[in-house]
């Protein structure tokens, strides 16, 4: 059995959307898992950064990984989703540079950690296999710090199990709802669920709100110290991140501060799939951005920059496409394509102002004349995009 075979025999909520099976759910179960594996390969602890949050934990999880890496630790780095390749949710950063497994590696580890054991994992979700199998597979590494950025939410989710030594907060919004509540003290409250007793510091962004500033300070943490820190806005939300990840690493690791400050937001390798350039004639840039808040944060930088654009928007079902449709009205858009292909949602009525520019396209190949014009292009809306339009341009390039 190859990992790749196993991985994708396992149920995955992420493709399927289905949400439900979180009504019942409980973590006893892989928390027994996690204790057994854990006395079985006598696991030392290195020290384990969680990240939750609404929008910004992905590129903050890549700074704080880099940043360690840069300082000279080995670090590990758990993400999710992947923008090709499940290989890339478990990166160890060396020197500032993440570095994706090799197949063979991989294919080899679970040989010799996964498969005498295979019967425990059998029941595992997608989520929850790639969670422990990072657990193991870190722990080969030694390394000597580790990141996990959370899934959904925090209080059920896998990743608390790997009981961080502290958590970091990035901004709150409304996203996934239905799960995590319909506010944003709800839905906070299910992000800080993460904290454990083995938890020594928050450290929260500013979430620029009095409730959920008072609702951080107050939120039931044992002996876990709290610490608010101020956010300071650039022109891009990956230079803010950046920014915010350097000032949490000063809180955490004082006796480093000196190296830290030094070490400035363009000597940083930016994260994959974050306004990231796909092609610069024209030029495409992708970003997940996918609730009306990301969405309203990427446009408006992008706009800037862009006196006029072609906007390519993607969105999954369980999405606020109305939202998100709201946040477009008023930007300098040339031409606005809904994509509604396979796995994707369908869009509600569209806002007044946008009709008349507005294309909804199913085929690939309907996309293909937009990545041949004269307009830059951003997309945005989904990680499962980003496949979708690489291949579209290396296709378009070999013609």
């Amino acid at each position: 059995m190859l990992f790749f075979d196993f991985l994708y025999s396992l149920q995955n909520i992420e493709k399927t959307r289905n949400f439900n099976v979180f009504k019942n759910y409980s973590l006893d179960g892989l928390s027994d898992l996690f204790l057994f594996l854990k006395t079985k390969h006598k696991i030392q602890k290195p020290i384990r950064i969680s990240v939750v949050g609404t929008n910004g934990k992905g590129s903050t999880s890549h700074y704080l990984a880099s940043l360690l890496s840069i300082l000279g630790y080995k670090t590990g780095l758990y993400t999710s989703p992947h923008l090709l390749s499940p290989l890339e949710r478990f990166q160890i950063f060396v020197d500032g540079k993440p570095e994706v497994p090799k197949e063979e590696d991989v294919e080899s580890f679970f040989k010799n950690t996964i498969l005498p054991d295979l019967e425990r994992y059998q029941s595992l979700s997608y989520f929850e296999f790639l969670t422990v199998f990072t657990y193991l597979y870190f722990a080969k590494e030694n390394t000597e710090f580790e990141i996990w950025e959370a899934g959904l939410g925090g209080r059920l989710d896998s990743t608390k199990l790997v009981y961080a030594d502290h958590v970091i907060l990035t901004k709150i919004g409304l996203d996934h709802s239905e799960i995590l509540g319909d506010t944003k003290e709800k839905i906070c409250s299910e992000k800080l669920g993460i904290l454990t007793d083995v938890c020594r510091n928050l450290v929260a962004m500013d979430p620029e709100d009095d409730s959920l500033r008072t609702l951080i300070q107050n939120f039931p943490k044992g002996k876990t110290k709290t610490q608010i820190l101020p956010l300071e806005r650039k022109s891009t939300y990956l230079e803010t991140n950046f920014l915010f990840s350097q000032a949490a690493l000063i809180h955490l690791i004082p006796n480093e501060t000196t190296k830290l400050s030094s070490i400035s937001f363009a000597a940083v390798k930016k994260p994959r799939g974050r306004m990231e350039v796909l092609q610069n004639s024209p030029k495409i840039v992708f970003d997940p951005a996918h609730n009306p808040d990301a969405i309203a944060t990427t446009t408006s930088e992008f706009a800037k920059t862009h006196p006029s654009f072609s906007l390519l928007l993607g969105s999954l079902p369980d999405k606020d496409r109305e939202g998100i449709l709201s946040q477009l009205v008023g930007l300098p858009l040339h031409s606005l394509i809904l994509w509604e292909g396979s796995g994707f949602g369908a869009f509600p009525e569209l806002p007044q102002g946008l009709t008349s520019i507005t294309t909804k396209v199913q085929a690939e190949e309907d996309l293909r004349p937009l990545f041949q014009g004269r307009f830059p292009v951003l997309v945005l809306g989904s990680f499962r995009l980003y496949g979708i339009v690489a291949k579209l341009i290396q296709n378009t390039t070999n013609m």
